[in-house]
């Protein structure tokens, strides 16, 4: 019996657990247990030994895989339709159902994160933007994003740690969420929300932005998205598989630039 409990405690407490843990010498019926070797009672028996199945539970689950945890998921479609594309938008219909689209995108935004001043309704969340953002570090690197969004992205890092080590890659600069609106039309972009991150503007950049980017050297000649860019491809199918859009798939060719369009509920 006690080589089972040795077994038991170890797989499920770890050493020093079982180390800490009394063990039971065998007892008439009736008599109170005692403390193996001391003969002292125990003045609460087996009350550090969990039971039930809801005891174990928590103990079964901190042996987990963190990446088992991990929830896969798209970004919703309602949100990337939501992104301004000009090229689509050569008629009115085409015009007020980007706007439609815009208008369900920032209620949700502001339901989801909390309200940005002239954009949706404070009704809708009272919470500030400001003090839901968190300073966590991803890849080595420190950044600035909505604490919503975080678990998300512990799962990129975790896939791109496992899947990604045929192509290393470091990332030296990562922005994340800004106080001011840099989008014009209506829009407002997805760093204000603190859900959107930049990975090495200058290696990764957005050919088809505004000066500076569009002059970067890595955007001239004739290339694909990936041969203008120096983060793999696995990273960005690592993103992906948590919920975040990457922006190169956009008419901005924005190679640098991933946001998180998943549901939050999901971890």
């Amino acid at each position: 019996m006690r080589g089972v409990f040795l077994a038991w405690c170890l797989l499920m407490a770890g050493a020093s657990s079982c180390r800490r843990t009394p063990l039971l010498t065998k007892q008439s019926p009736g008599a109170q247990p005692v403390e193996s070797g001391s003969g002292k009672p125990l003045a609460s028996p087996l009350t550090s030994v969990p039971t039930r199945m809801q005891d174990i539970a928590p103990l079964v689950a901190s042996t987990v895989d963190p990446a088992a945890r991990c929830v896969q998921q798209s970004a919703q479609e309602f949100l990337v339709q939501a992104h301004l594309r000009s090229q689509s938008m050569t008629s009115t219909r085409a015009q007020l159902e980007w706007w439609q689209a815009l208008q369900r995108s920032i209620r949700y935004r502001t339901e989801q994160y909390g309200y940005y001043a002239g954009f949706g309704s404070r009704a809708w969340n009272r919470r500030t933007l400001a003090s839901q953002m968190r300073t966590v570090r991803f890849a080595g690197v420190s950044v600035r994003l909505h604490e919503r969004v975080i678990p998300a992205l512990r799962c990129a890092e975790l896939a791109i740690e496992r899947d990604c080590q045929d192509h290393p890659y470091r990332p030296r600069t990562l922005a994340g969420v800004r106080e001011k609106n840099t989008y014009f039309g209506g829009d407002v972009t997805n760093h204000v929300y603190g859900i959107a991150l930049d990975i090495d503007p200058s290696d990764n950049p957005c050919c088809n932005c505004v000066e500076p980017w569009r002059s970067n050297p890595r955007c001239r000649g004739t290339k694909t998205d990936l041969e203008r860019m120096a983060m793999p491809l696995c990273w960005i199918t690592a993103f992906e598989r948590y919920g975040f859009y990457w922006l190169g798939h956009d008419e901005l060719k924005d190679t640098m630039h991933f946001e998180f369009l998943g549901e939050p509920a999901k971890r």
